[in-house]
């Protein structure tokens, strides 16, 4: 597969879905991305649940399945005196190295930044770790709950009146390994221009806390610290409220300097002209009754109905959809923004595409599902570091390989 990438390669060292996440947006645009994994039991993500057909089977984890397309897998064991060698003459072709071990791991194994450096001063090593690679949490181990909890971001989440509501499916992790994308097209650039190598420190404690709009800006501008249940009294600008058929979720934006003048037309509702809801202070102090208002309006509806029409009308509307409602999306068909993929394990795989369109067209379509472990060790060793099929089998045999 070519794309915007494709001149650019790429060694996956990683036990985190940051990790892989930023190593599978790397191989998505082209870049020839190999996967490391230890021999016999392979990435952890193997072993995570949900399984398709519910068969527990390393080549049937849903999470693997989706972090890791368009990459190369081979098995190595880097600890060992064998496993570092080989490892090292694969990265001496290496542009990028992404990894995401306790830092001081790769030091204790003789794989530390100045050694990696000698043996290919053009390499970017991008290390994703919950705290950094410096400061007093440095050595201490985190997820993406602990990100979350540490970086401020779960005292605004949740009911005022409940305890912090964090967010799911690891999108700390998500965006940890999206900064850790940035910055390492960015020292491309650099390579580009000077030949020089770069590390990259990215902390995913700081990808919480940088992410903008934010409520550390609230507080660094202002000194007003933002607490959970911001979104109670809102309900006009992020409630969901019920229809006949499904949740939708509206807002005042786009709607003028009379926003409620517009609703209570569309709606023909002519209690939204009372002055009580005329201003967003108003519209929350008088939440509960605006609230009623509005949902024995919205009884009558259909979600994809109302949302049509109100948007038709230059309201801005969302049906809240349920991924089986995103996955058959008109909208999103029509701009060609999912794709199939061929896994020789598990069959037929439909994949969300890059989130973007290039002329015209998903620039990740025509690529390849998730490899199987240890899938292109022939490949590897056999042809890019010329291994006969014998030394092959006797450093599997070992455990090496």
């Amino acid at each position: 597969m070519l794309g915007l990438l494709d001149d650019v390669r790429v060694l996956e060292l990683t036990n985190a879905l940051s990790g892989a996440f930023c190593a599978k947006l790397l191989a998505d645009q082209g870049a020839d991305t190999l996967k490391i994994e230890p021999p016999s039991r392979g990435d952890m993500a193997r072993y995570t649940a949900p399984f398709l057909c519910d068969t527990p089977h390393p080549e049937r984890s849903s999470l693997f399945l989706a972090f890791n397309t368009n990459k190369r897998s081979i098995t190595l064991d880097v600890p060992t005196p064998t496993g570092r060698e080989f490892f090292l003459r694969l990265l001496a072709e290496r542009d990028v190295l992404v990894e995401t071990y306790a830092p001081g791991h790769l030091d204790e194994l003789g794989l530390g930044y100045d050694v990696l450096r000698q043996v290919n001063p053009r390499l970017i090593v991008t290390s994703i770790t919950p705290f950094g690679q410096t400061g007093p949490y440095s050595h201490y181990q985190g997820d993406d709950l602990i990100a979350q909890a540490v970086g401020g971001f779960l005292y605004t989440t949740g009911l005022a009146d409940r305890p912090p509501m964090g967010t799911a499916l690891a999108q700390m992790e998500v965006v940890a390994a999206r900064n850790a994308v940035i910055a390492t097209m960015a020292a491309l650039l650099h390579q580009r221009t000077t030949g020089e190598g770069q590390h990259i420190d990215v902390s995913m404690m700081e990808a919480v806390v940088s992410t903008p709009p934010n409520f550390i800006h609230q507080y660094s501008f202002t000194g007003v610290i933002a607490g959970r249940g911001a979104g109670e009294q809102t309900v006009m600008d992020g409630r969901h409220l019920a229809t006949s058929d499904g949740t939708v979720t509206l807002t005042t934006a786009g709607t003028g300097g009379n926003p409620m003048e517009t609703w209570a037309a569309f709606l023909d509702e002519p209690r939204l002209l009372d002055p009580k809801f005329s201003t967003g202070q108003g519209r929350a102090q008088h939440w509960q009754e605006l609230l009623d208002v509005l949902q024995e309006r919205l009884a009558h509806w259909r979600a994809h109905d109302f949302m049509r029409q109100a948007m038709d009308r230059r309201l801005v509307v969302g049906v809240v959809q349920t991924p089986e409602d995103v996955a058959h999306c008109p909208h999103l068909a029509e701009r060609g923004s999912f794709m199939t993929l061929e896994h020789s394990e598990v069959g037929t795989l439909h994949y969300p595409g890059a989130g973007f369109l290039i002329d015209g067209a998903n620039p990740v379509a025509g690529g390849r599902a998730a490899p199987r472990l240890g899938e292109h060790n022939t490949e590897v060793y056999c042809g890019a570091l010329g291994l006969s099929a014998t030394a092959l089998a006797t450093l599997c045999a070992a455990g090496v390989i």
